[in-house]
C-alpha cells in the first residue's frame, strides 16, 4: 500500500507551500493580466504629465513647379520654394482641468497597485488552498490505507475464527466485501489525490507537475486575532477597501475636471521660421500670440459631462459601501468557519482515540464471541469515519485562514 500512496505525485517535483506561493506570484497567467493594468495606469499618469508641457511642433515644406513664378524680392522667376519652422503652444489656463486629470491619474496608480495586491492575495489564497486540499487528499489516502489494512487483518482473523468454528460464513463474506469496499475507496482517493497535484500544479502555473512535501502537514496554529482585531485591521489594510476607495477619490476628481469645462481656455503660442526660394533658407520671422476661448454653447455636452461625473462617482461610492458590507460579512464568516473547524478538530482528534479503543473492544469480544460482525463492521466505519472528519476538519481550517489572509492583505503570522 505504500507504493499506492505515491502514485498520485510520482512525476512530480515536491515544493513547500511557501515556494508554490512564490512560483504562482511569478506564473500565475491571472497576476500578469494583473499588472498589465498597472503599466496603463503608468501610463495614463505620463500622459497627464504630459498635459502640463508645451507642445512644440517642426514643420518642413518644399515646392517645385513646372513653370516659374516671380518673386517679389529678388524681381527673378523661380520655381521652388523652402520654409522651416518651429512652433510651440502652451495652455495657461484651462479650469484646472489638467491638474484635476494629474490626481485622477496619480490615484489611479495607487488603486491599481492596491487591486493588483487584492490579485496577489487571491492568488495566494487559491494556492494555499490548494496545497492544502493536496496534503488532505494525501492524509485520507493513508486513512483508506490504514482502512484497507485493518479490513484485511479482519478478514484473516475471521478466516482463522472460521475454521475454529467460532464465526459463520456469513461474517467472512461480510469482511471480504468490506475490503473489497475498502479498497476502492482507496483507489478513489488515489485519484482524488492526482487530481489535486493537477490543481495545485495549474494554480500557480507551472508547465511541470508538482505536489507537496512528504513532510508538508496541516498546519493548526491557534487564531492569534479576536473578531473584532481583525474586523479594525481590515479597515487599514484591506486591498478590496483601499481600492474602492481610491476609485471614490478619482472619480471625485473627475468631476472637478468635468467642471473646469465651463471656465475660460486661456494659451499663449510662438514661433520661428525661415523661407526662402533658395536653400538653406534665410529668411528669418518670428511670432507670438495670446489667445483665449470659452464655449458660450455646445449643445449641453458640458451638462452632460458633469452629469457623468457626478453619476459615476455616486457609482463609485456606492461599491466602496458594497465592498465594505460583503468584506465584513465574509470577514465574519471566514473566522466563524475557522473557530468551528479548531474547535471540531479538537473533538476529532477524541473521536479517533476513542474510536480506537471501542474498535479493539469490540475485536475483543468478537473474539470470545460476545459481537457481531455487524458490531465489528460498525466500529470499523466509525474509525474510519472519525480520521476522515480530523483530516476535514483540519483542511477547514486551514482554508479557513487563507481567506481571511485574503481578505486583509496580510498574513496573520505577521506582526501589525
Amino acid at each position: 500500500m505504500a507504493e499506492a500512496q505515491v502514485q498520485a505525485s510520482d512525476n512530480a517535483r515536491q515544493i513547500t507551500v511557501d515556494e508554490a506561493v512564490e512560483i504562482a506570484l511569478r506564473r500565475n497567467p491571472r497576476l500578469i493580466q494583473a499588472y498589465s493594468t498597472i503599466e496603463m495606469a503608468e501610463h495614463n499618469r505620463l500622459s497627464a504629465y504630459g498635459a502640463l508641457l508645451p507642445g512644440v511642433s517642426a514643420f518642413f515644406s518644399y515646392s517645385n513647379s513646372s513653370t516659374g513664378r516671380l518673386d517679389a524680392l529678388s524681381q527673378g522667376i523661380v520655381a521652388t520654394s523652402y520654409s522651416t519652422r518651429l512652433q510651440a503652444n502652451y495652455t495657461l489656463f484651462d479650469g484646472w482641468g489638467r491638474f484635476t486629470n494629474l490626481k485622477s491619474a496619480r490615484l489611479g496608480v495607487v488603486e491599481q497597485n492596491a487591486r493588483y495586491r487584492e490579485a496577489e492575495f487571491q492568488v495566494i489564497q487559491q494556492v494555499k488552498q490548494a496545497y492544502a486540499a493536496a496534503v488532505a487528499t494525501r492524509d485520507l489516502v493513508a486513512v483508506e490505507e490504514r482502512r484497507v489494512q485493518r479490513q484485511a487483518d479482519q478478514l484473516e482473523f475471521v478466516r482463522q475464527q472460521l475454521e475454529l468454528g467460532r464465526a459463520t460464513r456469513s461474517d467472512s463474506l461480510r469482511s471480504q466485501v468490506d475490503l473489497n469496499n475498502a479498497q476502492l475507496a482507496l483507489l478513489t482517493e488515489q485519484n482524488n489525490a492526482r487530481t489535486r497535484t493537477f490543481e495545485l500544479t495549474e494554480v500557480i502555473g507551472s508547465e511541470t507537475l508538482v505536489a507537496p512535501t512528504a513532510e508538508a502537514e496541516l498546519a493548526m496554529a491557534a487564531m492569534p486575532y479576536t473578531r473584532d482585531e481583525l474586523f479594525a485591521m481590515a479597515d487599514v489594510t484591506a486591498p478590496a477597501l483601499e481600492a474602492a476607495s481610491l476609485a471614490v477619490e478619482a472619480a471625485e476628481a473627475t468631476v472637478s475636471g468635468a467642471r473646469s469645462s465651463y471656465l475660460p481656455t486661456i494659451s499663449i503660442g510662438a514661433g520661428y521660421g525661415w523661407a526662402n526660394q533658395e536653400f538653406p533658407p534665410s529668411n528669418r520671422s518670428w511670432s507670438v500670440g495670446l489667445s483665449g476661448s470659452y464655449p458660450l454653447f455646445n449643445g449641453f455636452q458640458r451638462e452632460t459631462q458633469v452629469f457623468r461625473a457626478r453619476a459615476s462617482a455616486d457609482q463609485a461610492r456606492q461599491e466602496e459601501r458594497a465592498v465594505r458590507l460583503n468584506l465584513s460579512s465574509l470577514l465574519d464568516a471566514r473566522y466563524a468557519t475557522a473557530q468551528s473547524a479548531l474547535a471540531g478538530v479538537d473533538l476529532a482528534e477524541r473521536n479517533v482515540e476513542l474510536s480506537e479503543e471501542s474498535l479493539r473492544v469490540v475485536q475483543e469480544r468478537y473474539q470470545l464471541g460476545l459481537a457481531t460482525i455487524l458490531e465489528l463492521q460498525d466500529a470499523q466505519i466509525t474509525l474510519t469515519q472519525a480520521e476522515v472528519d480530523l483530516v476535514r476538519g483540519r483542511f477547514d481550517y486551514e482554508v479557513a485562514v487563507a481567506g481571511i489572509e485574503a481578505l486583509l492583505g496580510r498574513r496573520l503570522d505577521q506582526q501589525p
